[in-house]
């Protein structure tokens, strides 16, 4: 648990002087969070997919039940596989993927749909002892996790997954981590050099 003295806020809910923040709570509305490099097959995509890549301006509001029909969509329509060891291969709409097929296409329903890329962030974290990529969607001043694993939409509190890293909301090229984590890799630091400069 990390100690803080900020006050409520939209991105804060409930905080108060001498309250204590979760460390995924810190990461997620950036205190405590330290830049870091993202998974490998992220920056790939973003080579060949640069629009989704790049900071979207929410246009409405989306109801929690949008959101969990989206959630409940993707999981029924991809097939869930497991990709072979050394592969990470992320794309949008697959018939058939791993984790971060599912988080990419709710990724682009969500915004597509009206939610700032802001608003929905692509995670990483540990799930039954795996890194596992998840979704983190800022709903009022809430953020919730949509995993392939269940069609559930859970706070981040009551999610199984630890969630170690995680987008900016600024800028969805760049990511943060909390203190102490590391998820990053070495091939990650050639694919995402020229992606990380920050938007002109």
């Amino acid at each position: 648990m990390y100690h803080t003295n900020i006050p409520a806020s939209p991105l804060s809910p409930g905080l108060s002087a001498g309250c204590c923040v979760s460390s995924v709570l810190a990461l997620l509305i950036g205190f405590y969070a330290a830049s870091t490099l993202g998974p490998t097959g992220f920056y790939e995509m973003c080579t060949t997919q640069q629009v989704e890549c790049l900071p979207v301006v929410q246009t409405r509001g989306l109801s929690f039940t949008e959101i969990e029909g989206i959630n409940r969509r993707v999981n029924r329509d991809i097939r869930s596989i497991v990709e072979p060891p050394g592969v990470d291969v992320w794309r949008i709409g697959p018939r058939e993927g791993d984790c971060d097929d599912y988080v990419m296409t709710k990724r682009q329903k969500l915004i597509k749909a009206g939610l700032g890329s802001d608003r929905a962030r692509v995670a990483v974290g540990m799930a039954r002892g795996q890194l596992h990529a998840v979704l983190v969607v800022n709903f009022g001043p809430y953020f919730y996790v949509l995993d392939n694993l269940t069609d559930e939409v859970l706070p981040v509190e009551k999610s199984a997954v630890r969630i170690v890293s995680v987008q900016s909301a600024a800028d969805p090229r760049m990511w943060h981590k909390a203190p102490g984590e590391d998820a990053g890799n070495g091939r990650a630091v050639a694919a995402a050099r020229d992606l990380l400069r920050p938007p002109r």
